[in-house]
């Protein structure tokens, strides 16, 4: 009995043992959660944004216009007489000036022809001799009455016929000899020759061959079309300022390359066609580009930047900056307070990789121009000022884009 009593006391304070762990080890537990419960998390960072203050200056405002470049004169070789190419005096894509030789055609049969001619004037002269004779002869008798006046009359008719047969052989011969010289094919301007088109042996003919083309390349004509509705916006501007298209007003213009570099010299407005080409709606204009270097060639293609207008005090930012959403277009602005604000804004033209602002935006305003996916509305960001790189059209080349339509541009 004692025994079994032992055993039950040993086997409670066993019991009261394990009990006691289990309450202290789920107290641990329950301690380390409570821990983990009340730390506080990190604030993230506030994000940084490139921000651009807004400051009005002059801008001035164009359109780019796509172009093709031309010489400015450009002449086939067409010989004015039929016959075989006996030599060709030039090398292909030298330069070449007015009146120097190029082709020689054979001139057997011209030289022939003009041997025909002078004896065809030797044997009028032969006639018109005798007729003077009979005239002469004639005359004293026939105021003797030793002659019919019928006689004499023939023979001064006679005469006056060989007279008139002599000045047409004469102009044969004149003909012949010009003939001959349109044997030897010259230049009709200076300027740089093309690949002949006939080889030598080749039979050329008269006014249908061509034999070559000679274009001038100093200075080049650029072509370019605009519509009837950038036409008359623009005339209207012109005619505000009291000028028009007659009198060259345009400012010099530009050219930007394929490769969308800018033409290092500066056009000049030179023509406008007489009317709208009613299949395109469009009206054709020229401009003229000194071509000293030789850089442009007939064929190419580019874009003519023309500065229709000056917005003074405009507010200009770059195209990144402006995100639209349902058709709106918004900016978003940092105000004092460091949150981001997003403005509605109403664009103008484009200046190159940049926007002309007619409205929603202020002098002084902070623009966000970097980032601007991490400028949310309300949120509060760390400005950091950038500099934007590049300027609007007229003030920096190779300022690359579409060809923008005339928008609405700011007062002057």
């Amino acid at each position: 009995m004692q025994d079994h009593g032992l055993r039950s006391r040993r086997c409670g304070a066993l019991e009261l043992a394990l009990v006691r762990l289990v309450m202290a080890t789920a107290a641990a537990v329950l301690l380390a959660a409570c821990g983990r419960q009340a730390a506080v998390p990190a604030a993230p960072p506030v994000p940084e944004v490139g921000v651009l203050k807004v400051e009005p200056r002059p801008a001035p405002l164009s359109i780019e216009l796509v172009g093709d470049v031309r010489a400015l004169r450009e002449v086939e070789l067409r010989p004015r007489v039929t016959g075989v190419v006996e030599r060709q005096m030039f090398t292909p894509g030298q330069m070449v000036r007015e009146g120097q030789p190029l082709f020689l055609l054979d001139t057997r049969a011209l030289d022939s022809g003009v041997a025909d001619a002078q004896a065809r004037l030797i044997e009028a002269e032969a006639q018109l001799q005798r007729a003077q004779q009979d005239v002469a002869r004639y005359q004293p008798l026939l105021a003797d009455d030793a002659i019919a006046r019928q006689t004499y009359d023939q023979a001064v008719a006679a005469q006056k016929q060989a007279e008139s047969l002599v000045e047409s052989r004469r102009e044969g011969v004149t003909r012949a000899r010009i003939d001959r010289g349109f044997a030897e094919v010259r230049a009709p301007v200076t300027g740089q020759i093309g690949l002949q088109k006939v080889e030598v042996g080749g039979l050329a003919s008269a006014g249908q061959t061509v034999l070559a083309v000679v274009s001038t390349l100093d200075p080049v004509v650029v072509y370019f079309s605009v519509s009837e509705t950038e036409y008359l916006e623009f005339a209207r501007r012109l005619e505000d300022a009291g000028r028009s298209l007659r009198r060259e007003p345009i400012r010099p213009l530009e050219l930007l390359l394929a490769d969308g570099s800018q033409y290092r010299h500066a056009g000049r407005f030179d023509f406008a066609d007489r009317a709208i080409n009613p299949q395109t709606g469009t009206l054709t204009l020229r401009a003229v580009f000194p071509n000293p270097e030789q850089l442009l060639r007939p064929g190419m293609t580019g874009r003519v930047r023309l500065v229709y207008d000056v917005a003074e005090a405009a507010i200009v930012i770059p195209q990144k900056a402006v995100t639209e959403l349902l058709g709106r277009q918004f900016v978003a602005v940092v105000r004092a307070d460091g949150k981001v604000e997003q403005r509605p804004v109403r664009t103008g033209a484009r200046l190159g990789d940049q926007w002309l602002i007619e409205d929603g935006l202020r002098p002084g305003d902070t623009v966000v121009v970097e980032g601007v996916q991490k400028a949310r509305a309300g949120a509060a960001v760390k400005a950091v000022p950038v500099v934007v790189t590049g300027a609007a059209p007229g003030n920096a080349p190779g300022a690359a884009g579409a060809a923008p339509a005339p928008a609405g541009a700011a007062k002057k």
